[in-house]
């Protein structure tokens, strides 16, 4: 058994030195860069207690306690969101300036008095451009752009939180437009700022997917608190799901300034909620403007072929009116003609007639004297005879002219017309013949009382 030495010191003694030897060592401000692992803050106190580590390699190299007092944390703070437009948080890296304190109650600490938001800033730039590299070389970047936008964006899918200004902007401009345009629209509810946010809006956007035949477009809709906590729309993930989505994905994040990867690879960025529902309105808008254009091209364009078509039947009216009088005049002179020959010829066969019955007369008158002599008797036999045969071949010879001339009368066109036949014309002229007939050619018929025009839809050839 080791004896008790007979110096010893306190545990508070040992503190206390140490505590000295720092204050002494470590009196000035140091900058230093390290994980910031856990924030650790304590609202009621307003005082962080933040747990630094730094790590090679996923392996842990040092780790030690901070303190950031409230007076301090608030102008840090303040400061940091201003710059970045993010509020400090877990798992960044950071550049801060402190002064290493030792409490014999508390142990050994970092008091930490700034924090560099431009180192943030630099780290944030750099890895934005380096995911943006990467989405450019895997072929993303444009990838949602080059999908086709529908000609009405009708069924919107929204990521987006029910209590947003920016939701409730959009949905009342869309639901309440002055045309009564109808949208569908359902609600995705998500984070929508902060690291917590990539992984909830990746997970809308797969429940999106799987129904997404449902919708026309996805909505990412934010609005609201400025630029602050828009660090995750550059996450890599998150910007490689946009890109990749199989339908055109719409960003209404509610800034105008740095733009972020999200915004980049989206199908389209109207910036603000607002803007993003004019936009939809605009295009049903667009298509009524051409909808009305047509429709107005159509009514002028009908009105004008109308009056054209009227005037073309008016013309063919007129071209069929006078190649009917025309034909008919030339018919009727035909017939005329006709029946003045054929009377003339009749007259002639009278007069022959009559001649050769004049020389008969003659004869017999030259012949009575021996016919007298030949008995009274036979004289009389005779004579009778002769007069019947006279009076036979004039009754006989007048048949044959009215005969003729009946048929003459029928044959004028009013008393064709009359009994029911038709005089069909094509294109004003007599038709002879099927072989100079088509499918679709127009007829004029000129009935006794009146005309009638047909469209032939068939044609039968007599073999």
């Amino acid at each position: 058994m080791s004896e008790i030495p007979s110096k010893y010191y306190s545990l508070s003694q040992v503190a206390e030195s140490l505590q000295s030897v720092i204050r002494d060592k470590y009196a000035s401000y140091y900058w230093v860069k390290a994980e910031l692992a856990k924030l650790n803050y304590y609202p009621k106190s307003g005082h962080c207690y933040p747990d630094l580590v730094e790590k090679t390699g996923g392996k842990v190299k040092a780790q030690m306690r901070a303190i950031i007092w409230s007076r301090d944390y608030y102008r840090i703070n303040a400061d940091f969101v201003k710059k970045t437009g993010n509020a400090l948080a877990d798992g960044m890296e950071i550049l801060f300036k402190a002064k290493l304190e030792y409490s014999p109650v508390h142990g050994l600490s970092l008091m930490i008095v700034d924090i560099s938001a431009e180192f943030v800033l630099g780290k944030m730039a750099l890895e934005k451009k380096q995911n943006l590299a990467r989405l450019k070389a895997e072929g993303l970047f444009n990838q949602n752009k080059q999908l086709k936008f529908p000609l009405l964006p009708q069924r919107i899918a929204i990521i987006s939180v029910e209590t947003s200004k920016g939701f409730h902007d959009f949905i009342n401009i869309i639901d309440n437009n002055t045309r009564d345009y109808k949208f569908f629209w359902m609600l995705f509810p998500a984070l929508l700022q902060g690291d917590a946010a990539v992984k909830s809006i990746i997970q809308q956007l797969d429940q999106i997917r799987s129904v997404r035949h449902h919708f026309d477009m996805v909505a990412i809709i934010r609005g609201g608190g400025g630029d602050v906590g828009l660090s995750c729309y550059d996450h890599y993930d998150l910007a490689r799901e946009v890109a990749d989505f199989p339908i055109p994905v719409i960003s209404g994040i509610g800034h105008s300034t740095n733009e972020t990867l999200v915004e980049m690879v989206a199908h389209y960025n109207p910036i603000t909620p607002t803007d993003l529902a004019y936009f939809l309105q605009q295009k049903y808008d667009n298509l009524a403007v051409r909808l009305d254009e047509m429709q107005q091209n159509i009514i002028e364009s009908a009105d004008e072929t109308l009056k054209e078509k009227a005037k073309e039947l008016s013309d063919f009216s007129r071209i069929i009116n006078t190649e009917t009088r025309s034909t008919l005049e030339y018919q009727s002179n035909r017939l005329s003609r006709y029946g003045q020959i054929v009377q003339h010829s009749s007259l002639l066969l009278l007069e022959k007639q009559r001649s050769k019955l004049d020389l008969f007369l003659y004869n017999m008158r030259a012949n009575s004297s021996r016919l007298i002599m030949e008995g009274p008797q036979k004289v009389v036999s005779l004579e009778n005879r002769l007069l019947h045969a006279a009076n036979s071949l004039i009754v006989q010879k007048r048949n044959i002219t009215n005969h003729i001339e009946e048929k003459i009368n029928l044959m004028r066109p009013e008393n064709l017309l009359r009994k029911g036949y038709s005089l069909t014309l094509l294109d004003g002229k007599p038709i002879s013949s099927v072989d100079k007939l088509k499918q679709g050619d127009v007829l004029q018929t000129q009935l006794f009382d009146g005309k009638l025009e047909s469209t032939i839809t068939k044609i039968q050839r007599d073999e």
